[in-house]
């Protein structure tokens, strides 16, 4: 048998022995253990599908300790059950990956097995445990905005890097070559060396990149595969956690942020806008060579085709208000305020008959802007001035939208109020006749103290963050 064969056997054989060794110790991880094929490649890493292993490193690995490929197993599996593999929208990619390696690093650490000790654990779990002193939630996005507000030039980050590299995972970014500003040429070559590999063996990339797009539709429902699996793994965990010693308040917990639906702003501005459009008859489809047929030929007896409706928008009057009292940070609001251009940019909303009412109010409204066009609202994020930080009341503005939706004939034109605050304040005690949202990005707010009509959504003050 020629050296390559015989080397790339015996990595299998210990691959397999990996995973019953995980299996053995951590039960609940069976069905994502089976829930991917294994092949030998030149370089560490996984698609959502495959786990591609380098056959002398995985021996090289072995001989210095079994647990080293434990390891290197868990590391990919959980990256693939946090979907990190699918969210690589982020500009700096390198800190993406750091903070993705340190997510499920602390993880592992967490599950506190003993096949999968090394000798850098103790190191890892002390830099995890100075993180942990500084990030609240211990997810890969959290780490990522902490190490991006430390800057990719600190010491730290490179030793970082070294510490928990495991997987190369440029064959994350199959659905595009990642360009970011601080990446280096050999990111694309090596990101082509994979397609081409696959290519090679699978048939299902091809060899200059071409389609990438195909191929990740391809591999689309891998996604909601994995979170399927990461509830399971959830439920299991919780019925093995007494026999297995596996605790139900330890880092594996993180993993219900992936199966949480989270709120999508998009998707609530959305239907604030749509609000108004109804179905109309559409005269210019009318035939009327068929109607004065029929009366010719039938005596007066008109021939009709089924109508043509189109969607009519009427006009949209919607009320985005920002609590801009001493508690909201200005960049928060600045954030939300360019989330909000960037999404109705990205829609053919500015070809509707629009007019948005933007106000700043702390205990009092401060600012009023009446955009009614796309060169209007661009004019407005160019300028924007905070006005404000004193206490806060929500009142102020619902008397006003309460005059505009009084005065309208039409109430159907009145679209309702989106208010973004952090929830603290003084609410109006009648319920108002109108849609409204309250966009609150404190996670800590105590739901109590809102009144029943309101309609509270939290969101990440990270997704107003650049990426």
């Amino acid at each position: 048998m020629p050296e390559t064969n015989k080397t790339a056997s015996i990595a299998l054989r210990i691959i397999e022995q990996t995973k019953k060794d995980i299996c053995r110790e951590l039960p609940s991880f069976i069905r994502a253990i089976e829930s991917i094929s294994y092949t030998e490649e030149n370089c560490n890493c996984i698609d959502g599908c495959t786990f591609f292993f380098e056959p002398a490193d995985i021996c090289r690995k072995y001989t210095k300790s079994n647990s080293e490929v434990t390891r290197l197993v868990l590391h990919s599996l959980l990256h693939c059950m946090f979907l990190h593999i699918w969210s690589t929208n982020f500009k700096n990619k390198k800190l993406w990956d750091l903070a993705c390696d340190i997510c499920v690093e602390k993880i592992i650490n967490d599950l506190n097995i003993h096949c999968s000790k090394t000798e850098k654990s103790d190191v890892e779990s002390k830099v995890i445990a100075d993180l942990s002193q500084e990030i609240k939630s211990f997810t890969a996005e959290n780490i990522y905005y902490y190490l991006l507000d430390e800057k990719a030039d600190n010491p730290r980050i490179d030793i970082y890097k070294e510490l928990f590299y495991a997987d190369n995972h440029n064959i994350w970014y199959k659905n595009a070559l990642y360009s970011a500003e601080d990446d280096d040429d050999t990111i694309e070559v090596e990101a082509r060396s994979i397609y081409k590999m696959q290519d090679d063996r699978q048939g299902q990339y091809q060899e200059n990149g071409e389609k990438l797009s195909d191929v990740a539709n391809s591999h689309s429902d891998f996604q909601n595969q994995w979170k399927e699996t990461t509830n399971q793994i959830l439920r299991d965990s919780a019925l093995f956690a007494g026999q297995y010693g596996i605790s139900s308040g330890n880092g594996l917990q993180i993993l219900k942020s992936v199966t949480q639906e989270k709120f999508n702003y998009a998707d609530l501005l959305a239907s604030f806008l749509q609000e108004n459009e109804a179905l109309e008859i559409n005269d210019d489809e009318f035939d009327y060579i068929y109607y004065t047929y029929g009366l010719r030929l039938y005596d007066n007896i008109p021939l009709i085709e089924p109508l043509e409706y189109i969607e009519n928008n009427k006009l949209i009057k919607l009320i985005i208000a920002i609590d801009t009292s001493g508690s909201v940070k200005g960049p928060l609001v600045e954030g939300f305020i360019k989330k909000t251009c960037s999404i109705l940019k990205a829609t053919d909303f500015f070809k509707k008959d629009f007019e948005i009412h933007i106000i700043q109010c702390d205990n009092e409204i401060k600012d009023i802007a009446v955009i009614k066009s796309q060169r209007e609202l661009e004019a407005y994020m160019s300028n924007i001035t905070l006005h404000g930080f004193g206490g806060t009341d929500f009142t102020p503005v619902f008397n006003y939208a309460d005059n505009i939706f009084d005065n309208l004939t039409n109430k159907k034109h009145f679209n309702g109020i989106i208010y973004f605050t952090d929830g603290d304040g003084k609410y109006p005690e009648k319920t108002p006749s109108y849609k409204n949202a309250f966009i609150i990005h404190d996670n800590g707010f105590d739901k109590s103290r809102l009144p029943v009509w309101a309609t509270p959504l939290y969101i990440d003050k990270n997704d107003l963050r650049e990426r």
